[in-house]
């Protein structure tokens, strides 16, 4: 007897191994993934906005990612205005990460500011912020007429 129950417990373990594979489904899943945006930040202008009588704004040049100019002031208290264009010609959107502008060894007469920085930039939109470049009045005229100006401004993705 106790052959029969062994015997009838491995007929019976046969039959549910069928069974389960006979339901069972193996499911195959292939997908694809493509980014379709494009990164696209960028000068598209600079445009020389004020020159006080007797300076020079010279003639700025940019590429798409760097600008360069010479700036020649005559007194105290002039001032240039350099207006500068940046556009998101991309289809993602853009936000402002990062500015980082550092003025090089040279005349403390000669200071540069930065105004209307924008923080956001939608796709297909552009924006404009002014860089200013400024003969201060100090008590003793400098000896040294020239001061250098480095910097980045860093968009990210939004």
């Amino acid at each position: 007897m106790p052959k029969r129950i062994i015997l009838s417990m491995l007929i019976i373990t046969i039959l549910m191994a069928v069974g389960y594979s006979r339901f069972a489904s193996e499911l195959d899943i292939n997908g694809n993934a493509e980014i379709v945006g494009e990164w696209n930040v960028l000068i598209t202008d600079v445009e020389v906005e004020s020159v006080p009588t007797g300076c020079d704004a010279g003639t700025p040049t940019f590429t798409n990612t760097t600008l360069s100019f010479d700036a020649k002031l005559n007194k105290p208290g002039d001032e240039i205005t350099y207006k500068v264009t940046v556009a998101n010609k991309g289809t993602i959107d853009a936000t402002l990460n990062n500015v980082i502008f550092t003025e090089g060894e040279g005349s403390d007469a000669i200071n540069y500011t930065t105004t209307n920085l924008s923080n956001d930039l939608a796709a297909n939109e552009e924006t404009s912020f002014f860089i200013i470049v400024t003969y201060e009045d100090v008590d003793i005229p400098p000896t040294d007429t020239t001061k250098s100006l480095t910097g980045m401004i860093e968009y990210v993705q939004k």
